[in-house]
Protein backbone atom coordinates (compact mmCIF):
# COMPACT_ATOMS: atom_id res chain seq x y z
CA UNK A 1 0.00 0.00 0.00
CA UNK A 2 1.24 3.64 -0.51
CA UNK A 3 1.99 5.77 2.53
CA UNK A 4 0.08 8.61 2.16
CA UNK A 5 2.05 9.97 4.84
CA UNK A 6 5.54 10.45 2.79
CA UNK A 7 6.33 13.16 0.04
CA UNK A 8 3.96 13.54 -3.04
CA UNK A 9 4.75 11.59 -6.19
CA UNK A 10 7.23 13.57 -8.86
CA UNK A 11 5.38 14.23 -12.00
CA UNK A 12 7.31 14.42 -14.86
CA UNK A 13 6.39 15.64 -18.19
CA UNK A 14 5.96 13.28 -20.84
CA UNK A 15 5.66 12.95 -24.50
CA UNK A 16 2.04 13.41 -23.88
CA UNK A 17 2.11 17.24 -22.99
CA UNK A 18 1.69 18.86 -26.76
CA UNK A 19 -1.28 16.44 -27.16
CA UNK A 20 -2.63 17.64 -23.61
CA UNK A 21 -1.72 21.48 -25.08
CA UNK A 22 -3.70 20.64 -28.17
CA UNK A 23 -6.75 18.90 -25.94
CA UNK A 24 -6.63 21.90 -23.37
CA UNK A 25 -6.48 24.68 -25.98
CA UNK A 26 -9.94 23.33 -27.97
CA UNK A 27 -11.53 23.15 -24.82
CA UNK A 28 -10.68 26.81 -23.81
CA UNK A 29 -12.00 27.65 -27.57
CA UNK A 30 -14.99 26.11 -26.73
CA UNK A 31 -15.57 27.61 -23.74
CA UNK A 32 -15.35 31.06 -25.30
CA UNK A 33 -17.39 30.13 -28.23
CA UNK A 34 -20.31 28.65 -26.32
CA UNK A 35 -19.81 30.88 -23.02
CA UNK A 36 -19.68 27.34 -21.50
CA UNK A 37 -17.70 27.45 -18.36
CA UNK A 38 -17.77 23.63 -17.70
CA UNK A 39 -15.45 23.44 -20.98
CA UNK A 40 -12.74 25.58 -18.66
CA UNK A 41 -12.26 23.00 -15.90
CA UNK A 42 -11.95 20.68 -18.57
CA UNK A 43 -9.66 22.13 -19.86
CA UNK A 44 -7.63 22.65 -16.42
CA UNK A 45 -7.80 18.87 -15.87
CA UNK A 46 -5.51 18.04 -19.06
CA UNK A 47 -3.08 20.13 -17.55
CA UNK A 48 -3.40 18.57 -14.20
CA UNK A 49 -0.19 16.82 -14.10
CA UNK A 50 2.26 19.62 -15.24
CA UNK A 51 0.24 21.80 -12.78
CA UNK A 52 1.44 19.96 -10.33
CA UNK A 53 5.46 20.50 -10.52
CA UNK A 54 7.14 23.56 -8.83
CA UNK A 55 7.98 24.37 -12.35
CA UNK A 56 5.67 23.91 -15.18
CA UNK A 57 5.94 24.18 -18.43
CA UNK A 58 5.98 27.41 -19.52
CA UNK A 59 3.12 26.78 -22.21
CA UNK A 60 1.03 25.39 -19.29
CA UNK A 61 1.35 28.28 -17.14
CA UNK A 62 0.29 30.47 -20.23
CA UNK A 63 -2.45 28.49 -20.70
CA UNK A 64 -3.25 28.47 -17.12
CA UNK A 65 -3.60 31.88 -17.39
CA UNK A 66 -5.72 32.01 -20.27
CA UNK A 67 -7.64 29.89 -17.92
CA UNK A 68 -7.73 31.95 -15.14
CA UNK A 69 -8.98 35.50 -17.23
CA UNK A 70 -11.79 33.54 -18.25
CA UNK A 71 -12.52 32.55 -14.60
CA UNK A 72 -12.19 36.17 -13.51
CA UNK A 73 -9.01 35.21 -11.55
CA UNK A 74 -7.30 38.08 -12.02
CA UNK A 75 -4.41 37.91 -9.78
CA UNK A 76 -4.10 34.27 -10.10
CA UNK A 77 -3.25 35.26 -13.70
CA UNK A 78 -0.89 37.99 -13.27
CA UNK A 79 1.41 35.28 -11.10
CA UNK A 80 1.65 33.03 -13.81
CA UNK A 81 1.80 35.48 -16.49
CA UNK A 82 4.61 36.90 -14.73
CA UNK A 83 6.73 33.63 -14.15
CA UNK A 84 6.07 33.36 -17.97
CA UNK A 85 7.86 36.82 -18.64
CA UNK A 86 10.57 36.44 -16.03
CA UNK A 87 11.77 33.38 -18.43
CA UNK A 88 10.58 35.03 -21.92
CA UNK A 89 10.45 38.54 -21.38
CA UNK A 90 9.01 39.50 -25.02
CA UNK A 91 6.58 36.80 -24.79
CA UNK A 92 3.98 38.17 -26.83
CA UNK A 93 0.81 36.15 -25.81
CA UNK A 94 1.83 36.61 -22.30
CA UNK A 95 2.40 40.23 -22.70
CA UNK A 96 -0.97 40.59 -24.44
CA UNK A 97 -2.76 38.66 -21.80
CA UNK A 98 -1.44 40.83 -19.09
CA UNK A 99 -1.92 44.07 -21.18
CA UNK A 100 -5.68 43.05 -21.47
CA UNK A 101 -6.34 41.60 -17.63
CA UNK A 102 -4.80 45.26 -16.49
CA UNK A 103 -6.82 46.69 -18.79
CA UNK A 104 -9.80 45.38 -17.50
CA UNK A 105 -8.97 46.13 -13.94
CA UNK A 106 -8.34 49.93 -14.83
CA UNK A 107 -4.77 49.52 -14.53
CA UNK A 108 -3.44 51.43 -17.47
CA UNK A 109 -0.16 52.13 -16.80
CA UNK A 110 0.77 48.65 -16.57
CA UNK A 111 -1.34 47.70 -19.28
CA UNK A 112 0.38 50.44 -21.23
CA UNK A 113 4.02 48.78 -20.32
CA UNK A 114 3.27 45.30 -21.20
CA UNK A 115 2.15 46.90 -24.74
CA UNK A 116 5.18 48.59 -25.17
CA UNK A 117 6.79 45.06 -24.51
CA UNK A 118 5.59 43.67 -27.67
CA UNK A 119 8.69 44.85 -29.99
CA UNK A 120 9.95 43.63 -33.66
CA UNK A 121 7.87 44.53 -36.94
CA UNK A 122 6.17 41.05 -36.85
CA UNK A 123 4.61 42.39 -33.43
CA UNK A 124 3.75 46.14 -34.78
CA UNK A 125 0.14 44.99 -35.34
CA UNK A 126 -0.56 43.32 -32.17
CA UNK A 127 1.39 46.28 -30.36
CA UNK A 128 -0.41 49.41 -32.24
CA UNK A 129 -3.83 47.59 -31.43
CA UNK A 130 -2.91 47.28 -28.03
CA UNK A 131 -1.42 50.62 -27.32
CA UNK A 132 -4.62 52.12 -29.52
CA UNK A 133 -6.83 50.24 -26.86
CA UNK A 134 -5.51 51.61 -23.46
CA UNK A 135 -5.48 55.04 -25.40
CA UNK A 136 -9.09 54.96 -26.16
CA UNK A 137 -9.65 54.68 -22.68
CA UNK A 138 -7.46 57.25 -21.18
CA UNK A 139 -8.86 60.76 -22.72
CA UNK A 140 -7.90 59.65 -26.54
CA UNK A 141 -11.02 57.67 -27.94
CA UNK A 142 -11.82 59.07 -31.37
CA UNK A 143 -8.12 59.55 -32.20
CA UNK A 144 -7.44 55.70 -31.38
CA UNK A 145 -10.37 54.75 -33.07
CA UNK A 146 -9.09 56.71 -36.19
CA UNK A 147 -6.03 54.66 -35.95
CA UNK A 148 -7.36 51.11 -35.53
CA UNK A 149 -9.75 52.01 -38.58
CA UNK A 150 -6.81 53.20 -41.03
CA UNK A 151 -5.05 49.61 -40.09
CA UNK A 152 -4.82 47.54 -43.26
CA UNK A 153 -6.87 44.80 -41.96
CA UNK A 154 -6.47 42.25 -44.95
CA UNK A 155 -2.11 42.74 -44.24
CA UNK A 156 -2.30 42.31 -40.63
CA UNK A 157 -2.20 38.33 -40.34
CA UNK A 158 -4.37 38.66 -37.41
CA UNK A 159 -5.63 35.10 -36.26
CA UNK A 160 -9.27 34.62 -35.93
CA UNK A 161 -9.55 35.45 -32.12
CA UNK A 162 -7.33 38.56 -32.83
CA UNK A 163 -9.58 39.80 -35.74
CA UNK A 164 -12.49 39.57 -33.45
CA UNK A 165 -10.22 41.40 -30.60
CA UNK A 166 -9.73 44.35 -32.61
CA UNK A 167 -13.71 44.44 -34.25
CA UNK A 168 -14.72 44.63 -30.39
CA UNK A 169 -12.40 47.21 -29.74
CA UNK A 170 -13.20 49.05 -32.66
CA UNK A 171 -17.44 48.39 -31.48
CA UNK A 172 -16.79 49.84 -27.72
CA UNK A 173 -14.73 52.78 -28.87
CA UNK A 174 -17.49 53.96 -31.71
CA UNK A 175 -19.82 53.11 -29.41
CA UNK A 176 -18.95 55.36 -27.08
CA UNK A 177 -18.41 58.04 -29.34
CA UNK A 178 -21.72 57.66 -31.21
CA UNK A 179 -20.64 55.86 -34.26
CA UNK A 180 -23.76 54.12 -34.67
CA UNK A 181 -23.25 52.87 -38.20
CA UNK A 182 -19.37 51.78 -37.01
CA UNK A 183 -19.94 50.20 -33.94
CA UNK A 184 -23.30 47.50 -36.06
CA UNK A 185 -20.96 46.47 -38.45
CA UNK A 186 -17.67 45.92 -36.27
CA UNK A 187 -20.18 43.95 -33.78
CA UNK A 188 -21.57 42.11 -36.50
CA UNK A 189 -18.48 41.09 -38.09
CA UNK A 190 -17.03 39.70 -34.73
CA UNK A 191 -19.81 37.51 -34.34
CA UNK A 192 -18.38 34.49 -35.61
CA UNK A 193 -16.43 34.82 -32.43
CA UNK A 194 -19.38 33.47 -30.13
CA UNK A 195 -20.79 34.15 -26.95
CA UNK A 196 -19.09 37.45 -26.38
CA UNK A 197 -19.69 39.02 -29.39
CA UNK A 198 -23.32 38.07 -29.40
CA UNK A 199 -23.46 39.10 -25.54
CA UNK A 200 -22.35 42.64 -26.78
CA UNK A 201 -24.45 43.09 -29.92
CA UNK A 202 -27.50 42.26 -27.95
CA UNK A 203 -26.59 45.14 -25.15
CA UNK A 204 -26.03 47.36 -28.00
CA UNK A 205 -29.26 46.45 -29.45
CA UNK A 206 -30.93 47.20 -26.19
CA UNK A 207 -29.29 50.34 -25.72
CA UNK A 208 -30.81 51.46 -29.50
CA UNK A 209 -34.76 50.64 -28.43
CA UNK A 210 -34.27 47.48 -31.09
CA UNK A 211 -34.56 44.70 -28.88
CA UNK A 212 -36.77 43.02 -30.76
CA UNK A 213 -34.15 42.49 -33.10
CA UNK A 214 -32.24 40.83 -30.43
CA UNK A 215 -34.54 37.36 -30.15
CA UNK A 216 -33.62 36.11 -33.42
CA UNK A 217 -30.01 36.95 -32.30
CA UNK A 218 -30.62 35.39 -28.87
CA UNK A 219 -33.00 32.32 -29.61
CA UNK A 220 -29.80 29.35 -29.54
CA UNK A 221 -28.29 30.68 -27.01
CA UNK A 222 -30.55 29.66 -23.64
CA UNK A 223 -27.81 27.47 -22.46
CA UNK A 224 -25.85 30.10 -21.50
CA UNK A 225 -27.29 32.41 -18.65
CA UNK A 226 -25.89 35.69 -19.42
CA UNK A 227 -27.19 35.40 -22.98
CA UNK A 228 -30.71 33.94 -21.67
CA UNK A 229 -30.67 36.95 -19.23
CA UNK A 230 -30.48 39.11 -22.41
CA UNK A 231 -33.07 37.08 -24.46
CA UNK A 232 -35.52 37.17 -21.08
CA UNK A 233 -34.75 41.12 -21.24
CA UNK A 234 -35.82 41.27 -25.16
CA UNK A 235 -39.12 39.44 -24.42
CA UNK A 236 -40.78 41.56 -21.74
CA UNK A 237 -43.23 43.79 -23.42
CA UNK A 238 -43.42 41.79 -26.64
CA UNK A 239 -43.34 38.24 -25.25
CA UNK A 240 -44.70 38.24 -21.54
CA UNK A 241 -45.47 34.31 -21.60
CA UNK A 242 -42.32 33.48 -22.23
CA UNK A 243 -39.94 35.85 -20.59
CA UNK A 244 -41.75 34.62 -17.56
CA UNK A 245 -40.24 30.94 -18.11
CA UNK A 246 -37.43 32.07 -18.84
CA UNK A 247 -37.40 34.57 -15.17
CA UNK A 248 -38.08 31.68 -13.73
CA UNK A 249 -35.68 29.43 -15.52
CA UNK A 250 -32.62 32.28 -14.37
CA UNK A 251 -33.65 32.88 -10.95
CA UNK A 252 -33.38 28.71 -10.79
CA UNK A 253 -30.23 28.79 -12.05
CA UNK A 254 -28.87 31.49 -9.90
CA UNK A 255 -29.67 29.70 -7.07
CA UNK A 256 -27.85 26.49 -8.27
CA UNK A 257 -24.87 29.17 -8.92
CA UNK A 258 -25.01 30.20 -5.37
CA UNK A 259 -25.33 26.77 -3.97
CA UNK A 260 -21.99 25.51 -5.44
CA UNK A 261 -20.47 28.60 -4.23
CA UNK A 262 -19.25 30.45 -7.02
CA UNK A 263 -17.62 33.66 -7.06
CA UNK A 264 -17.10 35.88 -9.94
CA UNK A 265 -19.84 37.03 -13.09
CA UNK A 266 -21.11 40.31 -10.66
CA UNK A 267 -21.52 42.17 -14.12
CA UNK A 268 -24.08 39.27 -15.62
CA UNK A 269 -25.70 39.18 -12.55
CA UNK A 270 -26.33 43.03 -11.48
CA UNK A 271 -27.45 43.11 -15.22
CA UNK A 272 -29.89 40.15 -14.40
CA UNK A 273 -31.48 42.36 -11.02
CA UNK A 274 -31.63 45.65 -12.16
CA UNK A 275 -33.39 44.56 -16.13
CA UNK A 276 -34.77 41.85 -15.63
CA UNK A 277 -35.88 41.00 -11.86
CA UNK A 278 -36.08 45.02 -11.46
CA UNK A 279 -34.56 45.04 -7.88
CA UNK A 280 -32.37 48.08 -7.92
CA UNK A 281 -30.75 47.85 -4.66
CA UNK A 282 -29.40 44.15 -4.86
CA UNK A 283 -28.24 45.49 -8.66
CA UNK A 284 -26.54 48.10 -7.03
CA UNK A 285 -25.08 46.26 -4.53
CA UNK A 286 -23.53 43.59 -7.06
CA UNK A 287 -22.52 46.18 -9.72
CA UNK A 288 -20.39 47.97 -7.02
CA UNK A 289 -18.72 44.70 -6.05
CA UNK A 290 -17.83 43.90 -10.24
CA UNK A 291 -16.53 47.58 -10.15
CA UNK A 292 -13.71 46.61 -7.96
CA UNK A 293 -12.78 43.79 -10.14
CA UNK A 294 -13.66 44.65 -13.52
CA UNK A 295 -13.63 48.68 -15.45
CA UNK A 296 -14.80 47.95 -18.89
CA UNK A 297 -17.59 49.94 -20.77
CA UNK A 298 -20.01 47.46 -19.91
CA UNK A 299 -19.62 47.79 -15.76
CA UNK A 300 -19.28 51.10 -16.03
CA UNK A 301 -22.19 51.65 -17.31
CA UNK A 302 -23.88 48.84 -15.40
CA UNK A 303 -22.35 50.48 -12.10
CA UNK A 304 -24.04 54.14 -12.95
CA UNK A 305 -27.29 52.90 -14.37
CA UNK A 306 -28.16 50.57 -11.19
CA UNK A 307 -26.46 53.60 -8.93
CA UNK A 308 -28.75 56.08 -11.21
CA UNK A 309 -32.02 53.49 -10.40
CA UNK A 310 -31.03 53.55 -6.80
CA UNK A 311 -30.43 57.50 -6.55
CA UNK A 312 -27.05 56.23 -5.14
CA UNK A 313 -25.30 59.65 -5.15
CA UNK A 314 -22.28 58.55 -3.92
CA UNK A 315 -21.78 55.71 -6.76
CA UNK A 316 -22.44 58.21 -9.22
CA UNK A 317 -19.89 60.76 -7.79
CA UNK A 318 -16.98 57.61 -7.57
CA UNK A 319 -17.81 57.29 -10.99
CA UNK A 320 -17.84 60.97 -11.93
CA UNK A 321 -13.97 61.00 -10.23
CA UNK A 322 -12.94 58.13 -11.56
CA UNK A 323 -13.69 59.28 -15.32
CA UNK A 324 -12.47 62.71 -14.58
CA UNK A 325 -9.05 61.13 -13.48
CA UNK A 326 -9.04 58.36 -16.28
CA UNK A 327 -10.27 60.64 -19.00
CA UNK A 328 -12.67 58.04 -20.42
CA UNK A 329 -14.94 59.10 -22.59
CA UNK A 330 -18.83 57.27 -23.53
CA UNK A 331 -21.71 59.67 -25.08
CA UNK A 332 -24.33 56.78 -23.35
CA UNK A 333 -22.92 57.73 -19.79
CA UNK A 334 -23.71 61.12 -19.59
CA UNK A 335 -26.84 61.20 -19.56
CA UNK A 336 -27.26 59.26 -15.89
CA UNK A 337 -23.53 61.34 -14.94
CA UNK A 338 -25.17 64.81 -15.43
CA UNK A 339 -28.36 63.91 -13.20
CA UNK A 340 -28.49 63.34 -9.26
CA UNK A 341 -25.38 65.48 -8.16
CA UNK A 342 -24.90 65.85 -5.17
CA UNK A 343 -25.34 69.75 -3.70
Amino acid sequence: SSDLTGPRPVVRPNASLPKALLSARTQLEAAHQQGDPRYLGYAEAQLGPWLNLSEPPTDVLLLRARLLQANHRFDAALIDLGRVLKRSPGQPEALLLSASINQVRGRYREARLACRGLQGLELLPLALICQAQIDGVTGQARAALTRLQKLPRGNLGLTPAQGAWLDLGIADLADRVGDNSLTEASLKRALVSGAEAVGAYADWLHAEGRDAESLVLLRKWTAHDGLLMRLARAEQTSQPAVFRQHRAELLRRLADFRQRGEAGHEREQALLYLDVLKDHDNALVLARRNWQQQRETADFRIYGRAAQAANAVADLNLLRAWQAQTGFEDRRSDVWLSQSRAP
